[in-house]
């Protein structure tokens, strides 16, 4: 990520504190994740943690792209403790290296991934593969 972006990106986690809750997002489950294989619904899977500046600014820019664009309001977010599941044989089959990852799933299979890039237009290019695969 380039200099102008990394600011960007840190200014809005502190201009925009409220904004990461305007979207629903349920908690990783061994049992949500069956229930999520076996449907044909889109979800997109965020691994993160609490700790994490990179994670927390990927949460902003996804809380405003959704209140830019209320269709991306409709996907299903499921955030992913790093510490807890980061080393799971469910990260490991989908071959998930670090925090900071963002899955599109659908019926199990991986329709898009972004790895350790807060950047706005990336965030909006896989929430569009999301809402292009429902």
């Amino acid at each position: 990520m380039n200099r102008r972006a990394f600011l960007t990106a840190t200014a809005a986690t502190f201009a925009l504190p409220g904004v990461a809750s305007a979207f629903q997002v349920r908690t990783f489950s061994p049992a949500l994740w069956d229930e999520v294989r076996a449907s044909d619904q889109v979800v997109i899977l965020n691994f993160r943690t609490n700790w994490s500046l990179t994670c927390q600014i990927k949460q902003e820019l996804i809380a405003e792209a959704i209140s830019e664009n209320p269709e991306y309001g409709e996907l299903q977010f499921i955030d992913v403790n790093w510490d807890t599941y980061g080393r799971s044989r469910m990260a490991e089959r989908l071959k998930v290296a670090r925090r900071s990852t963002l899955l599109v799933m659908k019926n199990g299979n991986e329709i898009a991934r972004l790895v350790n890039e807060p950047e706005t237009g990336k965030i909006r290019s896989l929430m569009d593969a999301a809402l292009a695969a429902r």
